[in-house]
């Protein structure tokens, strides 16, 4: 596995771990996890230790092209990995909170 791959599935493991630590770890990522319920336990665990106050994520296209969304120059993309024919790639998410408003924008309020 290349050493980028390789860091970010020790991050999750590392943050599995540490979960049931203490009672504000496990109670931090029922708070991420609850809004981010259609993402799998293991993106929903990288988007945690990544940025547990994330509120909505999505791909670059989808807040482009589908939310008339633009994602703001500099911002750091959340890892996720993902395996795709045998093989596991990172693919990159965003907050909203990364997004600007343009005028044909859909409001998510």
């Amino acid at each position: 596995m290349p050493d980028k791959i390789q860091t970010y599935v020790q991050l999750a493991g590392q943050t599995a771990a540490g979960l049931t630590k203490n009672l504000d770890n496990w109670t931090g990522f029922l708070s991420t996890a609850s809004r981010l319920y259609k993402y799998p336990f293991p993106d929903q665990l990288l988007i945690h230790a990544q940025n547990p106050k994330s509120t909505a994520v999505a791909g670059f296209d989808v807040w482009t092209k589908k939310m008339r969304r633009y994602v703001r120059r500099g911002s750091k993309g959340i890892a996720l990995v993902h395996v795709n024919n045998g093989y596991p790639r990172i693919q990159y998410v965003f907050d909203v909170s990364d997004t600007g408003v343009k005028n044909n924008s859909y409001n998510l309020i």
